[in-house]
């Protein structure tokens, strides 16, 4: 007679306990109550994972900050940075200085509240030798007003880095003794970029070397660009800088008007036919 194997009410409360749960739910279509009665003793039982019941991880997307760390001296040549032994100077207060020492020019004002900016770099030769004739032109700034700028072109970096493209800033640069024909040279330049919805911004002071104008002549040139300004519809004077004959900046804001701009074109036309 083959002996009895008796299970203790032990391994029955252990069965339950620790393998009756992993059995419910990897018997596949068995009931509970048909299942062995107790665990088999060459291994551990096997545990397969519903799929459907794993939790699902959604893809979030978020959108691209420029987190980029923009410094003045991404944009402009400032303080220390300009090498230029001498410069053309304009201080605070708008007044022009030749051909002075750029540690002179540096020193001349508080570095708390102001930075001596680099507004055009002059002339070099194939070396990058500095030419002494066309030394750069640096002018004193403001911190704030520096600042300000400095975010308005970053504004601008940002939106052509997200294909939002605008007309970049012109730049013009006459002085007060200007010859009748390079005006107008100039003039046409100026509508054009105003017509086209540029932002322009005009430089002008007195020539280093040479005759150097009277105010009736600065303040005929001065009345000239303003005329020209005042052709293109729609063009406005945001900002000025300066005194008539001295050193002046004028920024003009354009707005772009195709018919406007060939009416002002047959103008030119018509100007240069008589």
């Amino acid at each position: 007679m083959p002996p009895t194997h008796h299970i203790s009410s032990t391994s029955r409360a252990l069965y339950r306990v620790f393998v009756l749960p992993n059995l419910r739910s990897t018997t596949s279509g068995i009931p509970v109550q048909f299942a062995p009665a107790f665990a088999p003793t060459y291994g551990p039982p096997s545990i397969t994972v519903n799929p459907l019941s794993q939790n699902q991880v959604r893809n979030k997307s978020y959108a691209k900050r420029d987190t980029r760390r923009h410094a003045l001296s991404d944009y402009y040549t400032i303080d220390s940075a300009i090498t230029a032994p001498r410069v053309n100077f304009v201080d605070a207060e708008g007044r022009f200085f030749e051909d002075v020492a750029t540690l002179d020019a540096l020193n001349s004002f508080n570095k708390v509240t102001h930075h001596l900016v680099q507004v055009t770099p002059g002339r070099v030769d194939e070396f990058g030798v500095q030419d002494p004739d066309h030394p750069p032109v640096c002018r004193v700034v403001s911190k704030i007003d520096l600042r300000a700028q400095h975010e308005r072109k970053v504004d601008a970096a940002r939106k052509q880095a997200k294909g939002i493209t605008g007309p970049p800033q012109k730049n013009l640069e006459l002085n007060w003794a200007i010859g009748g024909g390079d005006l107008k040279h100039r003039l046409n330049k100026l509508q054009d970029f105003l017509l086209e919805g540029r932002r322009v911004e005009v430089l002008l002071g007195p020539k280093k070397k040479g005759r150097k104008a009277t105010a009736e002549e600065a303040s005929a040139v001065h009345k000239a660009i303003m005329a020209a300004a005042d052709e293109c519809k729609g063009a406005k004077e945001v900002k000025r800088e300066g005194a008539v004959g001295a050193v002046l900046t004028i920024v003009f804001e354009g707005k772009k008007a195709d018919e406007e701009k060939k009416k002002v074109d047959e103008k030119k036309k018509k100007k240069s036919e008589e």
